[in-house]
């Protein structure tokens, strides 16, 4: 595939103690899968200690407990590490707009900048291909028959997301004419924004 020839990519998830850092919620567990030359590499994933219980209905989700993070490194000891395995790659989330805000905190916890990396979203590359229904990571990972892995765990779904990426990348190259990384960026976040607008489209409907 053209567009992913030397290239060096960094497919990232995370696991959480909630939905928004807004509201004191942070990570529990960060997950790095890399993509090189289009191919899958080196895997790295570690369970972060969160400085706060994790609340049981997020661990009804991920299994992460509190006696499973008492030992982990906390977001500042961590922080480094992570910097240094993503460098200045492109970065592919699915939901960029739920992790991105959680690595935020995470940086920002060991005095580092906010990332400034290309960012590919596959829930924009799904909906520009699929429309804009049943695009989560486990019915894209079905669509497109990928390998089961553990599911909402960090590396499980950082590896779903990778092969997810591969195959998404490869379509909008042949189907779409998108040429670089760059612009595959650019697209996958361009869908999300629109189809984010018509979501939002019904709800605002009835103050009108």
């Amino acid at each position: 595939m053209s567009l992913l020839a030397d290239t060096r990519i960094a497919v990232l998830d995370t696991e959480t103690t909630g939905f928004d850092p807004a509201e004191g919620h942070v990570l529990v567990e960060v997950a790095r899968v890399e993509i090189a030359g289009g191919v899958i590499g080196e895997t790295w994933s570690s369970l972060v200690r969160p400085g706060r219980p994790i609340p049981p209905d997020a661990t009804a989700v991920h299994g992460i407990t509190d006696a499973m993070v008492a030992s982990a490194p906390t977001a500042a000891e961590l922080g480094p590490e992570l910097l240094a395995g993503i460098a200045d790659r492109t970065l592919v989330f699915h939901n960029a707009a739920f992790d991105l805000p959680f690595l935020a905190v995470l940086l920002r916890a060991h005095g580092g900048g906010p990332l400034l990396n290309p960012v590919v979203d596959t829930l924009g590359l799904a909906r520009g291909l699929f429309g804009p229904g049943g695009n989560s990571l486990s019915a894209l990972a079905r669509r497109l028959d990928l390998p089961a892995e553990i599911a909402h765990r960090a590396l499980g779904d950082a590896l779903t997301t990778a092969r997810a990426f591969l195959a998404l990348a490869e379509r909008w190259e042949r189907e779409r004419g998108v040429g670089t990384l760059f612009e595959l960026a650019a697209a996958s976040q361009d869908v999300v924004r629109r189809t984010a607008r018509r979501n939002a489209a019904p709800m605002l409907a009835p103050r009108r």
